[in-house]
């Protein structure tokens, strides 16, 4: 509830996050072509693993390390990311489970169940073959930890007549073979006008997904199509969430990121929460518990916005720093000052500086969209007094539901009793 989780003064309180998100970002080979995704074209293109064996042997041996180190933990999630690693072979996939798996085993998670080890796919390709690699995955898995795959769904091929239901049949054999699968799809202005929420919603639903991530991740290169129609992408997220909270069936990504957000930093005095105080309260915990390693050993944060988003070339920011600078804890360490001031800095101008959810904004991650649509020039084509983005939509909409429902309860039996 908004009035439970702060000091009489409004200071946020700092919490243990019980969860720890790693993920991996080795390969970037894929044939989808989603106008939302943070790779380029160029990349895309690739035939093999991007991440070399070396890097990646420092990456998970320096991430067994910091999974032990930062216990207790509750659950411990790997993913190896961003794009389809069923390109790369079956022999590469069944060494990305048992290396990811000795991550989590190192973290000694109480939740064994709810912690595991994921890997990205697009499943574009010919049906007969993408089954197969995916029964060879499974039937070589080894030890206690799942596998899951995480797939990008394109509203673009699901639709088309010939690809869609190939499409269908490929993710809910992977479903039967793996007991879950997580979907998640990547928004721009070409995604929205293709698949609406209730396509979307619809299509989760029916096929048992209880849960879709909705990546919005404006890049320095994608900023044309991601920030090209801000106010068609806030509708249909609004939308979206709408729907979910209703059909209570599944649940967004955006949403528990949101309202958690909102929970740690609301003050109970009703005055505006301090943007610095958020900051500082909330940003370092989520990263020491939440990082990215990219395919050169770069360490990131990452955070939650709408999906992951982080601090990387692509968004015009800087890393943390590289995996050979030391420990993963002391890299951060190092770095916590300067991202802590960066993350005020973009919020403390422009509309930002006077917008009464910029605290709740700061805690998320969205002031990387704001910088990238600062830095293109997308945010010149809104009202300079208005957001430059989504965030300030969602965030309204869901603090002021959250309200109501902390107003409800407060007015309980007596206002039951005379409604």
């Amino acid at each position: 509830m908004l009035t439970n989780r702060t000091t009489q003064s409004g200071a946020v309180r700092r919490r243990k996050a019980g969860e720890l998100q790693i993920q991996i970002d080795d390969v970037y080979a894929c044939l989808g072509q989603c106008a939302g995704c943070v790779l380029a074209p160029e990349e895309r293109k690739a035939q093999s693993a991007d991440m070399t064996e070396e890097t990646l042997a420092l990456a998970v041996g320096k991430l067994r390390e910091h999974a032990a180190a930062v216990g207790p933990l509750n659950r411990i999630n790997v993913t190896f990311g961003i794009a389809d690693h069923l390109l790369i072979g079956v022999d590469y996939l069944e060494k990305l489970h048992a290396l990811g798996s000795s991550i989590v085993e190192a973290g000694r998670p109480a939740d064994r169940a709810h912690s595991a080890v994921f890997f990205t796919t697009s499943l574009v390709g010919k049906p007969a073959s993408v089954i197969a690699m995916l029964r060879e995955v499974r039937a070589r898995m080894r030890g206690s930890v799942p596998l899951i795959p995480l797939v990008v769904l394109d509203g673009r091929l699901i639709k088309s007549m010939k690809f869609g239901p190939m499409w269908r049949e490929m993710v809910l054999v992977a479903k039967e073979l793996f007991g879950k699968v997580d979907l998640s799809t990547n928004l721009s202005g070409d995604a929205v006008s293709c698949m609406s929420p209730q396509e979307l919603a619809s299509f989760a639903t029916r096929n048992g997904f209880d849960e879709v991530t909705v990546n919005w991740a404006p890049t320095i290169r994608n900023a044309a199509s991601t920030l090209d129609d801000v106010a068609a992408v806030t509708t249909w997220l609004l939308e979206f969430d709408r729907l979910a909270e209703r059909k209570h069936a599944i649940t967004t990504s955006f949403r528990p990121v949101i309202a958690r957000t909102i929970d740690a930093i609301m003050c109970r005095d009703g005055s505006a929460p301090s943007l610095i105080g958020a900051v500082e309260g909330i940003v370092p915990e989520t990263i020491r518990k939440s990082i990215e390693i990219d395919h050169l050993g770069f360490v990131l944060p990452k955070l939650e916005a709408i999906g992951d988003i982080t601090h990387a070339d692509r968004h015009g920011l800087k890393a943390l720093g590289h995996l050979s600078d030391g420990t993963v804890e002391e890299i951060i360490e190092r770095a916590m000052p300067r991202v802590l001031s960066k993350i005020i800095g973009i919020h403390a101008q422009g509309a930002c500086s006077t917008c009464r959810h910029t605290a709740v904004c700061a805690g998320t991650g969205f002031h990387v969209a704001t910088h990238v649509a600062r830095k293109t020039g997308r945010s010149q084509a809104f009202d300079e007094e208005a957001c430059p983005h989504v965030a300030y939509a969602l965030i309204d909409a869901i603090a002021s539901q959250m309200r109501a429902q902390d107003e409800a309860m407060d007015r309980g039996p007596l206002f039951r009793a005379t409604a």
